[in-house]
């Protein structure tokens, strides 16, 4: 208890230490992740859709496990809104402004969409709706039905394509159980340094006249995008946007289907009444996100391409999003 108050004291050192530690964990997780799913044979699009998206996705779930137990539900609901807008806006602007990034046709009839109606469905529940068990529930088992499809593709990929997943894929010299080794203590962590922002979080919201809401799409929920960002900036540098696109699409998917149902049956949610202008923006980045990849078409299987100055634009719109909602929460 006398830690719990030290660290409320020091919120700011608390912070900056819990999301070092997200970040430190959530990299073991993505390398123990990916070099088990490398050995294992997996389709690169499927380990960025899944493995990959999972492990980046644990600092949200790290975080909203705590505050949600913690009964700070608009620091969950801002985390997950803000950390999606994030990766749509930061991390595939960057990936995109790195170079550019092909996005398979697969991607675009399929993934894209049931992001886009994903976000609408979570969205408009969120908006109209309480979040209770039975929508978690509901949740839950769409996220199933598209893990089942993803691993089920997977699996057909890998056994037409051979070990191109193994070329395709960025590679970490370890051993099976050195790779496991890796994902358990990145799990611990997530843990710890979930429970570390959390506190910095809070207290700093109280501390500066600022909501719950506001720090968790902000400052939380950039710092827990921070392992999509790493991973999207390395496959992109690596030439592989499979990885790279596959990464910020599985990761709002498992954020919206996984990460807030768990949340929710941790502990149901009343959303504030300022949820709505975060719902508008989110979805309305996925959207923007859907078109861009439509604008230059390429042959890549009826696929399109964010080029660089489309990251850009992307990039452009999260810093304005971040100034007007700052501006709008603070006024």
């Amino acid at each position: 208890m006398e830690l719990i108050t030290l660290a409320q004291e020091w919120f700011a050192v608390t912070l900056l230490i819990g999301i070092a530690m997200l970040i430190w964990g959530g990299n073991l997780l993505v390398e123990g992740s990916v070099a088990i799913a490398t050995k294992l044979g997996i389709s690169k699009l499927v380990i960025g859709l899944t493995i990959v998206a999972f492990s980046t996705s644990s600092p949200e779930l790290a975080l909203n496990l705590v505050a949600s137990i913690n009964g700070h539900s608009d620091l969950c609901l801002g985390n997950i809104f803000g950390s999606n807008i994030a990766n749509i806006g930061l991390v595939l602007g960057i990936g995109a402004l790195i170079c550019k990034l092909p996005v398979t046709g697969r991607v675009v009839k399929f993934e894209f969409p049931w992001l886009i109606a994903a976000t609408f469905l979570v969205g408009v529940v969120t908006w109209f709706d309480s979040l209770n068990a039975l929508w978690a529930i509901g949740f839950l088992l769409l996220f199933s039905f598209l893990m089942w499809s993803w691993f089920r593709i997977g699996k057909e990929e890998t056994s037409k394509i051979g070990t191109q997943s193994k070329e395709a894929t960025p590679t970490v010299r370890v051993s099976m159980l050195g790779a496991w080794a890796m994902l358990l203590f990145g799990l611990l962590m997530l843990g710890l340094g979930g429970k570390a922002t959390e506190i910095g979080a809070v207290t700093g919201a109280l501390e500066l006249g600022m909501s719950e809401l506001l720090v968790g799409s902000t400052v939380v929920a950039i710092a827990t995008s921070l392992p999509e960002v790493v991973t999207t900036i390395i496959a992109a540098k690596k030439n592989h946007p499979d990885l790279a696109v596959g990464n910020v699409i599985g990761s709002n998917i498992f954020n919206i289907l996984l990460v807030l149902p768990i949340t929710i049956l941790v502990s149901p949610i009343s959303a504030s009444k300022d949820i709505g202008i975060y719902i508008i923006i989110m979805f309305a980045m996925t959207v923007i996100a859907y078109i861009l990849t439509r604008i230059n078409r390429i042959k890549l299987k009826d696929g399109g391409i964010i080029d660089p100055k489309e990251g850009g634009i992307l990039v452009s719109l999260y810093i304005a999003f971040l100034v007007g909602i700052s501006i709008w929460a603070l006024s």
